[in-house]
């Protein structure tokens, strides 16, 4: 059997780790060489974040590290190096599992783009990058690195990070829990859990109901209604996201899902209501390419009066 190698993910090091690694990379672990793998942690956590995947042999020794750094302007953009493997561990993939890793890990945070430089000269780093996903591309600054023109950049894109389950009444729960948390930019009434049980054990075939996931984690709820409709328009009727996930594209790729949805079913348009006061569904809408098609005096289900917005889009079909 072979020797058991571990990879683990470390965002501040341990003085023992920032000891090892410093014996990777220059053979010794006195105060100067130490304190260089202090500086990266200290300055990019500093201006933005990072973390390092390290692998670790059965004795404990590091035998291979990589460094991530959240870019300064683009927190969607990453860039990892300092990719090293002990001489005596390589061939057996460690390097590839790392970037994996650290992959992972970027898809975790909410990254989309990872870039990576190598030699061009460097055909292994070229090829495990190529093999991994990862694309030649023109160079691009990233923060305050330099990169030669003997260097090439690779990058990487992440694969769309959502998916969607139906919502039906063992889901209500989570229906509840995050139209609690919005209930009041919605002006919405309260609703117990046990009537969201209720109406989620209803079935309307003219309305369904979904919880946009990451990975199987449930983040949003999305409803769409109106499918009896005979004029070729469908609803997003409510849309609310868990207040720990705002900002992050999950409304953005929930209107997309409702589109291509409803697409398939003939219809050709998509609208949606929402209140005066809600600026960030207002701002999504438009994001996503709904125009305003009403603006009137409405009085909200928690009895406040206020104005309501209709937006409606155009759906296209084919290319």
């Amino acid at each position: 059997m072979g020797e058991i190698i571990t990879i683990t993910v470390s965002e501040y090091l341990t003085h023992d780790l920032a000891e090892k690694i410093a014996v990777l990379n220059w053979g010794s672990n006195v105060p100067k060489n130490v304190n260089q793998i202090r500086r990266f942690v200290h300055e990019n956590k500093y201006f933005s974040d990072c973390f390092n995947v390290i692998a670790l042999n059965s004795a404990d020794e590091v035998i291979g590290r990589l460094f991530c750094i959240k870019n300064r302007e683009n927190p969607k953009r990453w860039y990892h190096g300092d990719l090293i493997v002990a001489p005596e561990y390589r061939r057996i993939k460690i390097a590839s599992k790392m970037i994996r890793t650290a992959i992972q890990k970027i898809t975790e945070m909410d990254g989309e783009i990872i870039d990576a430089w190598t030699a061009k000269t460097h055909t292994v780093s070229l090829n495990l990058h190529k093999s991994l996903g990862f694309t030649e591309m023109p160079s691009v600054q990233f923060d305050e690195l330099i990169h030669g023109d003997e260097q090439v950049m690779l990058e990487y894109k992440i694969e769309q990070q959502y998916n969607v389950i139906p919502a039906g009444i063992d889901e209500a729960g989570f229906v509840n829990e995050f139209y609690f948390q919005n209930r009041e930019v919605l002006h919405g009434e309260h609703i117990s859990y046990k009537s969201w049980q209720e109406i989620f054990s209803q079935d309307d075939p003219y309305e369904k109901n979904f919880l946009i996931c990451k990975g199987a984690d449930p983040l949003a709820w999305l409803r769409i209604n109106g499918l009896d409709s005979t004029v070729g328009k469908a609803w997003i009727s409510m849309l609310v996201v868990c207040d720990k996930s705002h900002r992050q594209g999950i409304g953005t790729y929930a209107v997309k899902f409702a589109e291509e949805y409803v697409k398939p079913l003939g219809f050709t348009k998509m609208g949606i209501h929402t209140t005066g006061d809600n600026v960030a569904a207002k701002s999504l809408y438009e994001k996503c390419g709904y125009t305003v098609t009403e603006f009137y005096d409405s009085t909200y289900s928690d009895g406040t009066a206020g104005n309501s917005y209709t937006f409606e889009k155009i759906l296209k079909h084919g290319g």
